[in-house]
Parts: structure tokens; C-alpha cells; sequence
């Protein structure tokens, strides 16, 4: 009795341990399979974020002109006419100047008074005729402003001076070089600090750009031979400074 108890006993201790042993070998192969230490894309716990940015200037190629003209009077048909009839003559020339049809807009709003100062049905009212011209091109800005000076606007005819959109994207491809230059440079120094070194790219994140459009600039010295009778200056773009950041993430080593 007492060796037929003992076999049992053997024989359950031999079982149980076949069992740990084949669940710690599954375990293994499981840790194994997801960790997969021979595959390269196998992202490393010990990272560095650096953000990475420059600074270049460049002399904008836009030109946005923004004048206005109004009417005021009691008269809202007359003043509308008039306005009316301006704006078609102002297109009219811009467009024998080479200005596109598709360069050109105009708005027209109208300001009650009465409705919004609760003055006498009598009080005047002004019409304001907005206007606004795009152009890619500093020699034909320069005629435009030259001419829209001869048409009395009430707003400055001097134009807001920018990057266009095909030059922002010409932009933000030097620029992007750069920033990636200027994060591996901050990031091999800090590494070094922290007795490390840098290992490959994780992730980059464009950070958006941006062009700083300073106010408009008038030479007060250096006129057109054919705006001394007007009062138009040469149109100055001067440089205007594109701002972009990257932010990448590197493996530690």
C-alpha cells in the first residue's frame, strides 16, 4: 500500500512538472514572437525628441493692393451709379495695364445711417466700392500703383508685399533641409551631454510654416520717370523673413 502511494505521488510531481515546463516554453515563444528582436522595425523604448527650425529671407513676388472709394449722400442710386461706373472704368484700365480678369475683385457695401445711428430718415449714406488687386509681378505693380494713385482712393495704394503660394512651397522645401540639419545638430549635442548617441529617425512632424508680411514700404527718394505728376514711389519689396520647424523623434543608442 505504502509504495503504491508513493508511485502516485511520483508520478503526479513528474506530470506537473512537464506541465510548468511547457507553459514557461509557450511563454517564451510568445515574448519572443512579439518582440521579434531580429526585426528591424522593432521600436526602441529610449527616444529623444528634438524640434529642429530656420529662418530664410527671400524678396516676396506678391503684390495685394486694397484701395477704396466712396460716396456718401441721401441719394443711395446716384451714389450706386457713380461707384458703379468707377469700377468699371478702374477694371477697364487694370486690365489694359495686363491685369487678369481673374486678379481683379470687387465689393460694394452700403452703410445706413438712419438704420444704425437712429438718425432722421434724411441723413446721408455712404457707399464704400472695395477693390482689390493681386499681382506676380514687380514691374506690373508698379504700373498699377502708378495708376490707381491717379484715382483718388480713400485707402492706401501702396501694396501688401508676400510670398505666393508656388514660392511658399519652393520656400518650405529649402527650409525643411535646413530645419532636419538643425534637429541632427541639437540632437548629437544633447546626446552627447547624456553620454549617448543618436540612433534612427522614429517619426517627423512638419510643424506649419510661416511668412512674415512686413507693412508696405515707399522709397521716398527713388520716383518712376512717369509718377513725378501723381505721387507714386517705387515700390520697395525689400526681404521678408519664412519661419519653419520640424520635430523628430531618434532612437537612443
Amino acid at each position: 500500500m505504502l509504495y503504491n502511494m508513493y508511485m502516485k505521488q511520483n508520478i503526479s510531481i513528474k506530470v506537473n512538472s512537464w506541465v510548468i515546463c511547457a507553459v514557461l516554453l509557450v511563454a517564451n515563444l510568445i515574448t519572443v514572437g512579439l518582440w521579434q528582436p531580429w526585426n528591424g522595425s522593432a521600436i526602441s523604448n529610449r527616444t529623444i525628441t528634438i524640434t529642429g527650425s530656420t529662418t530664410i529671407q527671400a524678396e516676396p513676388d506678391q503684390f495685394v493692393f486694397n484701395p477704396y472709394y466712396q460716396k456718401t449722400g441721401s441719394d443711395q442710386t446716384t451714389a450706386n451709379t457713380d461707384l458703379s461706373n468707377l469700377s468699371k472704368t478702374i477694371t477697364a484700365k487694370l486690365k489694359d495695364l495686363g491685369v487678369a480678369d481673374s486678379s481683379i475683385k470687387t465689393n460694394v457695401s452700403t452703410y445706413d445711417y438712419p438704420v444704425y445711428y437712429n438718425l432722421t430718415p434724411n441723413s446721408q449714406n455712404t457707399t464704400t466700392l472695395y477693390l482689390t488687386v493681386t499681382i506676380n509681378d514687380k514691374t506690373l505693380a508698379q504700373k498699377v500703383q502708378d495708376y490707381l494713385v491717379t484715382t483718388t482712393p480713400v485707402g492706401s495704394v501702396t501694396p501688401q508685399m508676400s510670398f505666393s503660394v508656388a514660392m511658399q512651397k519652393d520656400l518650405e522645401t529649402q527650409a525643411r533641409d535646413a530645419a532636419l540639419s538643425d534637429a541632427k545638430a541639437k540632437a548629437d549635442a544633447a546626446t552627447k551631454q547624456l553620454n549617448s548617441k543618436i540612433g534612427k529617425v522614429v517619426k517627423v512632424n512638419d510643424i506649419a510654416g510661416s511668412g512674415a508680411t512686413p507693412l508696405p514700404w515707399l522709397d521716398s527718394i527713388s520716383k518712376t520717370s512717369d509718377s513725378s505728376s501723381t505721387g507714386s514711389y517705387a515700390i520697395q519689396p525689400g526681404l521678408n523673413d519664412y519661419s519653419f520647424s520640424i520635430e523628430v523623434t531618434y532612437e537612443l543608442n
